[in-house]
């Protein structure tokens, strides 16, 4: 792979990605209308759904809200699952397989209590490379020819790295690809993604490995695959910021111009077009509700932001919200404010 320059796609098992830039599963966030969003603002390659629960999906404990839609959704398109279990997991990947879902991936990385804990799931398998394997061998088996991925932290702790083994384990079972995140589930984000153990892992197998962690703009997503050698980059929670970040990395790739980002004026047109489809999605009130914790990663680094975040979280309807955004960002002082003036 040239980087800078031309750049190879990704390919996954039988799937062929035209940008070898992905946006993660993020709880909360990556729903239908953020999905369809980045796709609008071009240069990601895959996408996923927030990670859904096999067991919970199967056994009907719990309504899979997460894949609502999917069937109908554009494609590429994946689903992250999650489990401790076996069956659970071969079954879900069986009906993703019927939603006609591009990519399976499973989570090995979830850092939060609630899974390594009373789960003990996510990050806490990476103790256990054997039922990293035994997982993945599960999932394959339900997914036949869709391709079946590994999504892992460098360790469950700094006291042990295991992402090297885990991977070996995944891989060996028929994942045709892993993506690693440069960090131990007891590292903070403040804590720097190790580009080292990624590069370690790139070298110790035989698919694609997809580098995530501490990649935010495009030359962040240039230094990564550099110095690690992977096939490509996913990018998490720069794009809740910034979801034209996956157009700007994929132009960078191929040695284009970075396009700049959206104006102020854009980005405030961006804001509403997503608060009137969500609510579109899920009616009003509770639509501007779910609006909120995205409202407030919009038009960062503007004077008025941080007034407009305090009071943007208290948006009671559709109507609150609107007259919150055109009073601290209205038509006339945003028209002609270019994406030079803001901070990226």
């Amino acid at each position: 792979m040239t980087i800078g320059g031309e750049f190879a796609p990704l390919q996954i098992g039988n799937v062929r990605l035209e940008n070898p830039v992905l946006a993660a599963p993020i709880a909360g966030f990556t729903d239908s209308v953020f999905r369809g969003l980045v796709r609008e603002l071009g240069g990601c390659g895959l996408i996923y759904t927030e990670m859904v629960s096999a067991s919970g999906w199967i056994d009907g404990r719990i309504e899979p809200r997460r894949l609502r839609g999917v069937p109908d959704e554009p494609k590429p398109l994946g689903v992250q699952l999650w489990d401790r279990e076996e069956a659970p997991l071969e079954e879900a990947a069986r009906r993703l397989v019927d939603m006609g879902v591009t990519v399976i991936d499973l989570n090995f990385g979830c850092p939060k209590r609630r899974i390594m804990g009373k789960q003990a799931a996510g990050a806490h398998l990476l103790r256990d490379p054997a039922t990293v394997g035994r997982l993945v061998a599960a999932a394959v088996r339900g997914a036949g020819q869709t391709p079946v991925t590994a999504k892992m932290r460098l360790g469950a702790s700094c006291a042990k790295l295991t992402a090297v083994e885990v991977a070996r384990a995944a891989v060996a079972s028929g994942a045709r690809a892993v993506t690693v995140h440069g960090r131990t589930a007891d590292q903070s984000y403040g804590t720097p993604s190790s580009r080292a153990e990624i590069a370690a892992v790139v070298a110790a197998v035989d698919v694609p490995v997809i580098a995530n962690g501490d990649i935010s703009d495009a030359a962040s997503a240039l230094a990564t695959m550099r110095e690690t050698g992977a096939a490509a980059v996913m990018v998490a929670r720069a794009a809740l910021h910034r979801p034209w970040v996956f157009a700007q990395i994929s132009a960078a790739l191929r040695g284009m111009p970075v396009p700049a980002a959206p104006s102020l004026w854009e980005q405030r047109e961006l804001l509403l077009r997503h608060h009137a489809l969500v609510v579109d999605h899920e009616g009003d009130p509770h639509g501007t509700v779910l609006m909120r914790k995205f409202a407030c990663r919009y038009l960062g680094g503007t004077p008025g932001a941080r007034t407009f975040r305090e009071h943007v979280c208290r948006a009671e309807n559709a109507a609150d919200f609107r007259r919150i955004v055109d009073e601290y960002f209205p038509v006339e002082s945003t028209a002609d404010v270019g994406s030079d003036e803001q901070a990226a």
